[in-house]
């Protein structure tokens, strides 16, 4: 990965930490229910953080502000230009910002970013240009799953 891409995400990572707010019960960003198909991709997310309200809501809002970020990249610089960009920037930005309940919900991590997790059926494994409004419902799809659980 090139020093500036590197440099790109940690600005884009360093800006979602920054504008994270916990929600308020009853103002959770949870975005529209996606179709049924992907309703079963997500579902694995769901049950993972069952029983984990406010870690689901934590993670509704940061993929929710997540897919936000995506989608306003595709209309401007494309910093986040390739699908492999887009697991570079979630993994940072995830492991930065809630390590602690990745390690507190088994199988959380897996659901969501595992190779057989959500975002790899969304967004598929192989290295290609970067479909910013797919990559963004994907990451609403997840902030949507979260936001199940937090109810």
């Amino acid at each position: 990965m090139k020093p500036s891409t590197l440099g790109a995400l940690v600005l884009i990572v360093g800006g979602l930490v920054a504008t994270w707010r916990p929600t308020a019960p009853g103002s959770d960003p949870i975005p529209a229910p996606p179709e049924a198909a992907t309703r079963a991709i997500v579902g694995p997310v769901s049950q993972a953080l069952g029983g984990h309200p406010e870690e689901a809501r934590q993670l509704a809002a940061f993929y929710h502000a997540a897919a936000e970020a995506i989608r306003r990249d595709g209309s401007g610089a494309k910093v986040v230009k390739t699908t492999a960009d887009l697991r570079t920037f979630c993994t940072a930005a995830v492991t930065l910002r809630f390590q602690e309940v990745f390690a507190k919900v088994p199988g959380l991590a897996e659901a969501i970013h595992g190779p057989e997790g959500a975002m790899a059926k969304l967004l598929g494994l192989d290295v290609v240009e970067l479909d910013h409004a797919g990559a963004a419902a994907a990451l609403d799809a997840v902030a949507w799953a979260c936001g199940e659980a937090a109810r």
